[in-house]
């Protein structure tokens, strides 16, 4: 053993055994230096300790062959040991870049792109006919869900987007608003039976416009105008789209366009409190279904807007609707599975209608895993947490609403609730102030305010909000309402009043029963 050491030693096999890791370390090293700085190969990497691992056996035979003086010549046999390292070496080297992905990374590429933020704003009608402004909206709404589906975009919600329909050319008002770096906007008119849309894709940061484009299609063919603006959108921010089919996200899951057409007015119509309407806008929404029976989003606009009127005394109840709507939700999942609204409207209708708060609860909780622009879902949920008496989830359903949009009503309306029946009455006033503050025409603002005025003790101002909510609309209010306005009446002690909310109610009890 001492002699093979000493005859180690004497060829200088030590000095590879030394420096041959070193010198593989810093060629392994500069290598990594051009990946990360110049754009090379990263294969490269694994390429060189291949190679560094090959070549130490041939380092150490050449140094025992060598390292002793007179011992120069190469035999046959050494000849042939470089060749089959060689061979393998190579072989390797095959293998590897063979099946190893390749990745070509930049010095601008390198980094990913901050993700982008974008409002869709209400088209503006420039025709002036309240026949079309369900397009204007419709499309609007559209292409604000299908962005809400692309990868790296915060798209701002329609609640929040909707407010600034009448400032569509003050960019700077809608940055400070809304905080997002482009904008979608639009005009739309009718002309002879056509739909002409104007749009723009702007860039709020300079104000520069990255795509703009006039647009013409018959009413009937709105459906193809819509996934004109979302290709030209998809290619303006250079989007990276998941779907399989990604126009069919913006116009809700149909190809037929006269269906599209009727669900568009549908949604829009069922979106306001008038009886009529609503109505009107469910004869929408069948005849959509008769086009189309595997569009799903009218068998979820169907089933939330009956759930919702039957349960606020708007539509007497019924069993046919109650069926309706029933049928209608659970078609809903089932043709639209990836959509907050299809779980929105089966929660709704089971908690309005059937009383599944289990049900309800798990469509829900699916409503919101799927809704990431939209507050719906979750000052909805609030409102049903609460009810079943678990106010912190409330709370914090809410907190989420008011941070997807901090202007929403309904979300600050959960919040100001949810605070109140925690005892944080303080909070309560805040988010009931700032709903009453931004929506001065909601006489709903004004009575929920009251009543956590009063359970903070400051009945002054309690009563002065009440008697403001109390003339608005030049009638007395409805007897939900009027149940808050005697709530705040009895905290204040002002039986006099509280007298008169009871007087009223007990008077529409035999006219209205459904309201009760």
């Amino acid at each position: 053993m001492g002699r093979f050491l000493e005859e180690l030693k004497q060829r200088r096999v030590w000095r590879v055994v030394i420096g041959y890791p070193g010198a593989a370390y810093l060629a392994l090293e500069a290598v990594k230096f051009f990946i990360d700085n110049y754009g090379l190969d990263p294969r490269f990497l694994t390429a060189t300790i291949i190679i560094a691992a090959g070549l130490l056996p041939a380092a150490l035979l050449w140094t025992w062959r060598h390292g002793e003086t007179g011992h120069q010549a190469m035999s046959g046999g050494e000849v042939g040991a470089y060749i089959v390292i060689g061979v393998a070496i190579m072989a390797a080297l095959t293998w590897h870049w063979a099946t190893a992905p390749a990745v070509v990374r930049t010095a601008d590429t390198a980094m990913p792109p901050p993700a982008r933020s974008i409002a869709v704003l209400p088209f503006i009608n420039a025709s002036g006919e309240d026949t079309v402004q369900y397009l204007c909206d419709g499309i609007a709404e559209s292409l604000t869900n299908w962005l809400a589906s692309v990868p790296d975009v915060r798209v701002v919600s329609k609640t929040a987007a909707f407010r600034l329909r009448d400032q569509a050319d003050d960019i700077a008002a809608i940055v400070d608003e809304l905080g997002v770096d482009s904008v979608v906007r639009g005009k739309l008119e009718t002309v002879n039976g056509n739909v002409i849309v104007s749009a723009s894709l702007v860039d709020t940061r300079d104000d520069a416009q990255l795509w703009g484009e006039r647009l013409v299609q018959p009413v009937s063919d709105v459906i193809y105008l819509e996934r004109s603006i979302v290709e030209a959108i998809k290619d303006s921010l250079g989007l990276t789209i998941t779907q399989a089919t990604p126009t069919a996200v913006a116009s809700g899951g149909t190809d037929n366009p006269e269906a599209y057409r009727h669900y568009l007015r549908g949604h829009y119509l069922v979106q306001t409190w008038d009886g009529d309407s609503i109505r009107e806008g469910i004869d929408e929404l069948r005849k959509a279904i008769e086009l189309d029976p595997k569009f799903g989003l009218p068998y979820a606009d169907i089933a939330d807007a009956v759930s919702q009127m039957i349960f606020y005394g708007i539509f007497n109840t019924d069993d046919a609707l109650i069926g309706e709507a029933r049928s209608a939700a659970y078609s809903a999942v089932a043709l639209a599975p990836d959509t907050p609204q299809a779980y929105t409207a089966m929660a709704t209708m089971h908690q309005y209608l059937t009383f599944d708060w289990a049900a309800a609860e798990a469509a829900y909780e699916k409503a919101i895993s799927l809704s990431s622009s939209d507050p719906t879902a979750f000052h909805r949920y609030s409102d049903f947490l609460w009810a079943t008496l678990r106010f912190e989830r409330a709370r914090n359903m809410a907190l989420r609403a008011v941070e997807i949009d901090p202007r929403d009503g309904n979300s600050m309306h959960a919040l100001g609730i949810s605070n109140m029946f925690l005892g944080d009455y303080p909070a309560a006033i805040q988010a009931f102030g700032d709903w009453n503050r931004f929506h001065p025409g909601s006489r709903w603002s004004y009575t929920k305010y009251a009543l956590a005025l009063a359970m903070g003790g400051d009945c002054d101002q309690a009563l002065a909000k009440d008697a403001e909510a109390d003339v608005m609309g030049g009638h007395p209010p409805g007897p939900l309402m009027e149940s808050w306005h005697a709530w705040v009446y009895r905290l204040c002690g002002r039986e006099d009043l509280f007298a008169r909310s009871k007087a009223r109610i007990d008077a529409v009890i035999p006219q209205h029963p459904p309201g009760i």
